[in-house]
């Protein structure tokens, strides 16, 4: 998996979030990257799998070890930062 795919998937994920609405609990950034990524559970290739994965590190590295779920769903948060989160990891990984 190439460190340009991962982040396609990651700035994918974000213009997703941006377009529908972020919502932790409706549309959290789990699913738009498993939607980015092409990941369906249990129907996927394990291609798509493994993207999904590494894109989830990617954010998690990001986010200093903390949980992206926790992270999205403190009191608080906006689209906007997390937008400008996912955007931030996708760029840090081809810098």
């Amino acid at each position: 998996m190439t460190r340009s795919r991962v982040s396609r998937i990651v700035e994918d994920a974000a213009s997703l979030l941006e377009a529908e609405g972020w919502d932790p609990h409706r549309n959290p950034v789990t699913d738009a990257i498993d939607r980015a990524a092409g990941f369906i559970p249990g129907r996927s290739s394990i291609d798509a799998e493994q993207a999904t994965i590494e894109a989830w590190n990617l954010i998690v590295d990001h986010l200093g070890g903390r949980s992206v779920t926790g992270w999205e769903r403190a009191s608080g948060r906006t689209q906007l930062q997390v937008v400008h989160a996912l955007r931030t990891a996708a760029t840090a990984v081809t810098s």
